[in-house]
């Protein structure tokens, strides 16, 4: 249990723990006393102890990326003492060597051994104990099935009692308490069922999203966000953990490239190893939003003590100074935290999108805002995979999941289901949907408008284009996937649909870049596109 970065109180000092250590040192030999002082996981040095030598009852622990929250900490979990002992040690080595996301439901479900039971002849034989406290913690998992926290508390108690060989705790313990293994109670439903406002966005949803963003007027950060997350699936941390270095352009491969930080499984060490990134091709548009990004904050440069702060991509509004405090956390202090970023996705967002969902309504029958939580997009990215035909290894390794078994629950989908949630309850609702992402849109070919012709040729024109300024995407096919395209209401867009059909084709079979990205985009809006005449005409879709 020693660290070398740990610190205890002088030994002149009274300690407040001495019965407490007498009595675990008669059972084990030795007792190694609680320290006054530690580092953290991610470098954050922390005082346990109060000027009394008693432990402190709460404790800050930086989560990099994440939280800075206040952790109970106790030294009378069960009344105890040698249990007691056991359970506060195992919070200090969890904050030793774990980040403090682990300590989040240690802390809750330590609480629990109050529960704990054992007689007087518990502490007479070493097998007596083991029976007794093994029966008394799986009765607690038990009672308290519904609480994931007090099962990965326990398992995380006994597991660490064992490894560090104190006296009564034997691997009968640990096999009791497994036997008794709770139900992970997990989000994994949101995926495998039908959830409006928490499952997989569909396709139409996705469209309205990406012509939002990809609107002059949307705010440029806003933009980005949502860009890497619905192109990425990333987690708020990884968002929250981007520097501005991670976005690169490669002149031998002539594309741009996003390093993202891995932030799960073993191998995940936020950005302390070069290894712990992967690298992954940047679309043209969003690279073009975050070198503009870039651009805007270039001249605001943060420094502490001389030392110049490392430039993040998503910027907090000032400087964090619970990171100023230690060398290793420096680095942190300018990042936006994931919990800023969880509030953008669900409660910022869907106003700046103005979307109105298909199938939620308020009690007044009235459609609300579409919900936009930051895992939906996470959650779209590994069914579309799946129904590509991905397997579960490139789908974990999408998601920067450390295993296979993370993702099974993305296989559980099967086409009808899909088709269920693209099409809902009715087979028109495709066609409403259709219509309403290009509700207004529409235009007649005499319409005053102002605007460039998109022509295929000297006595056709798709439409016209909005924009000002010069358009580098391909023209008369990425116009589909551009919120400044105003349709004409009566040219046939059916054949310009197979001309685009044509070509994603033949990309999608020489290349995965960039191009097949926008050619998807204009594929999906041409469709839309086709079938909203046909809303707007009154046909169907037989």
């Amino acid at each position: 249990m020693g660290h070398a970065a740990t610190q205890y109180l002088d030994t002149e000092v009274y300690e407040y723990y001495s019965a407490m250590y007498e009595f675990v040192a008669h059972l084990n030999g030795d007792c190694e006393p609680f320290p006054n002082q530690i580092e953290t996981y991610h470098g954050q040095t922390v005082r346990l102890r109060n000027s009394h030598g008693r432990l402190l009852s709460s404790v800050r622990l930086i989560n990099v990326g994440e939280d800075n929250n206040a952790y109970p900490l106790e030294d009378s979990y069960s009344g105890d003492i040698y249990l007691d002992y056991i359970a506060a040690q195992c919070w200090i080595d969890t904050a030793i060597e774990h980040s403090p996301a682990s300590i989040g439901h240690l802390s809750t479900g330590l609480a629990s051994l109050r529960e704990v039971s054992l007689s007087k002849k518990a502490f007479d034989k070493e097998s007596n104990f083991a029976r007794e406290v093994g029966a008394s913690l799986a009765s607690i998992i038990i009672k308290n099935k519904t609480n994931q926290c007090v099962f990965l508390a326990i398992r995380q108690f006994v597991k660490y009692a064992i490894s560090n060989e104190f006296w009564g705790f034997t691997d009968d313990v640990d096999l009791v308490v497994s036997e008794v293994a709770v139900k992970a109670l997990g989000q994994k439903h949101r995926v495998s069922m039908l959830d409006h406002e928490y499952g997989a966005f569909s396709r139409t949803e996705i469209a309205q999203i990406t012509t939002a963003i990809n609107d002059v007027t949307f705010d440029l950060e806003h933009g980005l966000l949502v860009g890497l997350a619905k192109q990425y699936g990333l987690r708020p941390i990884q968002l929250a953990l981007l520097r501005e270095e991670d976005i690169y352009y490669d002149k031998k491969k002539l594309a741009w490239y996003i390093m993202i930080p891995r932030v799960k499984g073993r191998v995940a060490q936020l950005r302390r190893t070069k290894g712990n990134f992967i690298n992954r091709e940047l679309p043209s548009d969003l690279a073009l939003k975050a070198v503009k990004l870039i651009e805007k904050h270039t001249h605001i440069v943060m420094t502490h003590n001389g030392v110049t702060i490392p430039r993040p991509l998503f910027k907090a509004r000032k400087i964090d100074s619970l990171y100023l405090k230690d060398k290793r956390l420096l680095p942190y202090a300018w990042h936006r935290n994931a919990g800023s970023l969880y509030q953008f996705f669900s409660k910022t967002l869907p106003a700046k999108l103005g979307i109105e969902s298909m199938h939620c309504k308020d009690e007044d029958g009235k459609p609300m805002l579409l919900k936009t939580h930051a895992y939906r997009f996470r959650y779209t990215l590994g069914t579309r995979m799946v129904l590509e035909g991905k397997t579960p290894e490139e789908v974990a390794l999408a998601l920067d999941h450390s295993s296979t078994a993370s993702v099974r629950h993305y296989f559980r989908y099967n086409q009808d289901l899909i088709d269920f949630i693209d099409d809902t309850f009715e087979g028109s609702t495709s066609l409403k949907n259709s219509a309403l992402r290009w509700q207004g849109y529409f235009i007649d070919e005499d319409d005053n408008i102002e605007g460039s012709l998109i022509k295929t040729s000297d006595v056709l024109s798709l439409g016209k284009c909005l924009k000002k300024t010069l358009c580098e995407y391909h023209p008369t096919v990425s116009c589909y996937g551009c919120s400044k395209f105003r349709p004409f209401k009566d040219i046939d867009h059916s054949k310009q649909l197979q001309v685009i059909k044509k070509e994603v084709e033949f990309v999608r079979s020489n290349s995965t870049g960039a191009v097949l990205h926008q050619l998807s985009e204009a594929y999906e809006g041409a469709i839309q596109i086709v079938e909203a005449q046909k809303a707007l005409k009154g046909t169907s879709n037989d």
